[in-house]
């Protein structure tokens, strides 16, 4: 190692090492919590515990609506009150969720699961970011052209941990099966606590807190400023709620159009591996393919993978559903990293986890209503109508706010 940079390390203030800290602390408690070991076998997973179809979509409803409900208010907690002892709450209910997973038998057990997870997860989601984002944006103190990596770094990682999580998944379920895949998931599940114990809060320029009401005008008064300020930035939040419905009913919609073309368990978590690090590598590589090809090429490109991968689905040959997959993928890590980073560039950091958990509350939101409309039509026209239905619904989503992004993209 040069002897400079030896130097300057033992030189470098506690407060920046402890922050330094954050980068990897915060990877490790997305890392633990997105490592899965069920997101690849899902279906069978449910099928385990005798739940159909319908029951799933009900279990994922009732998911969704905890985290609705929760959702806005763990945000504002976060930023009253401090985003690690909310991520330290959030990994504590995160961790009993699994807890309670080895004990779990039939469908309501698993509504006393899915209480757990969803706390845990509304006060995870939108703190983590802001946690990451603000710690990048204090070490930019000292090096101005540090770019700020937050939101690339935590969907990259993300992906990644998913990815190892159905290689494993599969090892699992091929040597132990279903109780082998709880067992382990609950200790993953342990990281995600002790991860967030080590997090610490960085400074963040704030004139201090007024009573709660007061607290209530401010962010009503930021959200509404947001919304008014620019046509753009209302399109983006719309889109950042309703296109995360489309990937995840396609990702749902896909494991099912793999048991009907016979595919095993034990083939889902090698398949389910190599989609993530797709989603990975077009997250990684996302900026520069921007950079590259300009701004309103990439959200087209966001838009037409997505459809053609819908499209793709509903074959019955194998290798074009694989297809589809990798563009759908493809399609999820690009639009990912930009359409985050683009937000957050505008939004205020005393308000930075409020308006990401916002988002959340709009995805959750639009799930629900999706679901519901969603499992009518697989009940009553089966898989091909429900492809096709959700590739309609992409393509609206695609003409009333991804085309029109692409043309303020060109006039900027």
């Amino acid at each position: 190692m040069d002897n400079s940079t030896v130097v300057a390390s033992r030189n470098e203030p506690a407060e920046t090492k402890r922050l330094r800290n954050n980068l990897r602390a915060v990877l490790l408690l997305r890392a633990g919590q997105r490592f899965q070991l069920i997101a690849p076998i899902l279906v069978p997973f449910f099928a385990h515990f005798g739940q159909d179809m319908q029951q799933i979509f009900l279990l994922e409803s009732f998911y969704a609506l905890i985290i609705l409900l929760m959702e806005i208010p763990s945000g504002y907690f976060a930023d009253r009150y401090g985003r690690v002892m909310v991520l330290r709450a959030g990994g504590l209910f995160w961790s009993l969720s699994w807890l309670s997973l080895i004990w779990v038998q039939d469908f309501s057990g698993l509504l006393g699961f899915y209480v757990l997870a969803g706390f845990g997860t509304s006060l995870l989601s939108g703190a983590d970011l802001a946690l990451l984002y603000d710690t990048e944006r204090e070490l930019q103190q000292d090096k101005p052209s540090r770019a700020n990596r937050a939101v690339r770094n935590l969907f990259v990682i993300g992906m990644a941990a998913e990815g190892l999580a159905s290689l494993s998944a599969t090892g699992l379920l091929f040597y132990g099966g279903i109780t082998t895949v709880i067992a382990a998931q609950t200790v993953c599940g342990l990281l995600v606590l002790a991860a967030a114990m080590v997090l610490r809060e960085p400074r963040r320029a704030n004139s201090g807190y007024s009573p709660i009401v007061g607290e209530c005008q401010n962010l009503g008064n930021v959200l509404s400023s947001l919304w008014r300020q620019s046509v753009l930035e209302r399109r983006l939040l719309v889109a950042l709620c309703l296109w995360p419905v489309v990937t995840l009913f396609s990702v749902w919609l896909m494991q099912r159009v793999w048991v009907e073309l016979d595919l095993t368990p034990l083939h889902f978590g090698w398949i389910w591996c190599v989609l993530q690090l797709v989603g990975a590598l077009t997250g990684q590589a996302a900026h520069a393919v921007e950079r590259w090809i300009g701004s309103s090429p990439t959200i087209y490109m966001i838009g037409g993978l997505a459809v053609l991968g819908l499209l793709l689905m509903s074959g019955t040959t194998l290798s074009w559903v694989m297809v589809g997959g990798v563009l759908l993928f493809a399609s999820r890590g690009l639009f990912s990293v930009l359409f985050m980073d683009a937000l957050n560039r505008r939004i205020d950091s005393d308000y930075r986890a409020t308006i990401n958990s916002l988002l959340g509350f709009g995805f959750r939101l639009g799930f629900i209503v999706a679901a519901s409309a969603l499992g009518f039509v697989f009940d009553g026209f089966g898989l091909n109508a429900s492809v096709l239905t959700l590739s309609v619904f992409a393509l609206l989503v695609i003409l009333a706010l991804l085309v029109p992004l692409a043309r303020d993209a060109d006039s900027t």
